[in-house]
Parts: structure tokens; sequence; C-alpha cells
């Protein structure tokens, strides 16, 4: 193989893209021909990638947080690769959605990887009808994490633009000279995973005030109609647990303190579930820097008697179906708050977007 690594790096020298094409190193890996010697390869690739953008990528990213479930899977054998599946498959799409910077496409690169860990890297051992095409003629979404940490090392996709054929070049050097190495230890890690150096701040978030007379009110006429539009169904003597979750959609529920579910009719729900998304943009409303709460959970006893507690800071708190990070990015999008304002956990999911009001 060393012989072949020399090669392999005339190549790269020649090329004027600075690029390492694909069928090379689709050979390269045939040639290691362990899936998960190829897997670690591409791990590296990730790690090398994540070390480019240290602001970015500490220990307190989210998908800093997946690449070491992948690296303690592949280098100690913890966990499984279906979980790893889910992980990935949980950020894809908050990932795709700003997936147009070097650091984004080496946030795209740890998705990919996780791809290649449960598919025993098929994406380039065994690419279904390959003829020695280029990178240049797969979707993105068919891309292999080696080639996509080559354009967050570089900044560009050389066959969009050109961009920095030096760094290109260095990067695709460095991974001809990884791949060997790794090949000859596979169970000895090449490089570290990022580590964060700055201490993880204690966040205080200040006290809100959203609320005013007019809004107690609006809450207080949809008690009343919730408690009147299907009379039937509440009990008198027992306490209710109203509970509204909204994100990009809604969860209403109704639970008795004997334990039984309320269920209304669909026109009941959806006017009850419009009038709480509309006070809740009111009180936005009131000091958009304070944000948007995610949850209302109101404790009924009857109608005069009701105590709330809002949710906008507090991710255990809301149902595991809403904790998708596309959608709690969506909600901040639609609600955004200032920083002061904004726990440690969604301040990971924002990253280094520009949304944070001032």
């Amino acid at each position: 193989m060393i012989q072949q690594i020399e090669k392999l790096k005339e190549i790269i020298n020649q090329n004027s893209m600075g690029h390492l094409p694909l069928p090379y190193r689709v050979d390269l890996m045939k040639q290691i021909g362990n899936s998960r010697t190829v897997q670690k390869v591409l791990c590296e690739c990730c790690k090398k990638a994540c070390s480019s953008f240290p602001e970015e990528f500490c220990a307190e990213n989210l998908l800093v947080e997946v690449l070491s479930e992948m690296d303690s899977y592949l280098y100690k054998n913890k966990g499984i690769a279906e979980s790893i599946l889910v992980s990935v498959e949980r950020l894809r799409n908050y990932v795709e959605q700003s997936a147009d910077s070097p650091d984004d496409m080496a946030s795209w690169a740890i998705i990919s990887l996780g791809y290649a860990i449960r598919y025993d890297a098929a994406s380039i051992l065994a690419i279904e009808d390959y003829n020695g095409e280029d990178d240049d003629a797969f979707d993105f979404e068919s891309w292999n994490a080696d080639f996509i940490c080559s354009i967050a090392c570089s900044g560009s996709n050389p066959f969009v633009e050109t961009g920095n054929v030096e760094k290109r070049k260095e990067y695709w050097l460095w991974y001809v000279k990884m791949v060997l190495e790794v090949s000859q230890n596979p169970n000895v890690k090449y490089q570290s995973l990022p580590v964060c150096k700055r201490a993880t701040p204690l966040i205080d978030i200040p006290v809100r005030h959203q609320s005013d007379n007019t809004i107690e009110a609006q809450f207080k006429d949809i008690l009343s109609y919730i408690m009147d539009c299907e009379p039937q169904k509440f009990k008198e003597g027992l306490e209710y647990d109203i509970l509204f979750v909204s994100t990009v959609v809604d969860m209403f529920s109704i639970t008795s303190s004997d334990g039984d579910r309320i269920t209304l009719n669909t026109k009941n729900c959806d006017k009850i579930c419009n009038t709480l998304r509309d006070i809740r943009k009111r009180m936005y409303q009131k000091d958009p820097k304070q944000g948007a709460w995610f949850q209302v959970e109101i404790f009924l006893k009857n109608k005069e008697q009701y105590t709330f507690n809002f949710n906008y800071d507090n991710l255990e708190q809301l149902p595991s179906f809403f904790q998708e990070p596309d959608w709690l990015l969506g909600m901040f999008e639609k609600f955004p708050r200032s920083k002061e304002y904004t726990p440690l956990w969604l301040r990971k999911i924002v990253g280094r977007r520009k949304l944070y009001l001032t």
C-alpha cells in the first residue's frame, strides 16, 4: 500500500483542483476491505474537518456529541449502529436547513458518516452501478464523508468553484497519509475529538414579564370555553390537567384527576389551539426578547381556580415527540429571543446562526 499512497500523492499534486478523484479512493478503500476500518477512515476525516472550526465544533455542539458516539462505537465497541442511525436521522433535517457554509459541510459529513456506519460503508465500498465516476456525478445526499470534509477544509466544492486549491491539496495529502496509518493500526485513534476549552457557563435566565390583565382575561375565557363546549365530559369534584404544546405542530390534551383522558371534538380542539397560539403571540409581542413559550400546562380546579405553568426553557419537560432539533429551530426562527433568555440546550441548536434579538 505504501507504493500506492506515493502514487496518490503524485495524482493529488498534479490535479489542477488539488482533488483526489473518487475512483482512486474507491480502489483504496476496497484494498483495505474491512468495512469497520473504512468507517474509521471516514470518522478521522470528520474529526479533521471539525478541528478546522474550533469555535463551532467544541464539546457543546450537537454534532460533536453524535461524532463522539460514533467514535466510541468504532474504537471502543460501545453502543450499536442502529442507535447511531437514530441520532443522525434526528439531526438530518436540522443540518440540511443550513448546509451552505464550510462548517455546515463538516456537520453534513458527520451525518454521512452515520449512514456509512449503519450500512457497512456501502456508499464507498459498494456504489451501485459504479463505473469510475467522480464525486460530481452524484447528488449531495450521496457524497461520502471524505469528499464532504474536503469541501469543509478547503472552503468550496472543486466542481463548482476552484476555491483554495492549496488547502484542498493539503487535506487530500493528509488523507492518504492518514489512510495508510489507520489501515496499519486500525485500533489506534489517529486523532482526538474536538475539545471545548471554554468552561460551560452557568446561565441564569431573567424573570419574564409577558402577562397583563388582558392576557389573563383571554386565558379565563378559553378555560370557560373548554369547560362549557362539551360539559357532559367534565365531572364535578374532579380537577383537570390541561396541556398545550406547540412548535411546528400542536398537541392538546386534558387529563382528569382520576386519570381519564378527555377527548373533545375536532372543531372545539381547533378553536382552543388557535386561541392558545394567539395568546402566545400576544404575550410574545409584549417583549419579544423574552421569547415565546413552547408549552403551557394549566391545573384547573374550576372556572375560578386555576394555575399556569409556562415552559420557555426546559427541554426535558417537552414530550419527546417535540424535541426534534429542526422543529425547535423552526420555533426559534418564528419567535426569536435575545441570548440572555436562551438556555444552553437551545443555544446549541441555534448555533452560530444570526437569529438572536439584540
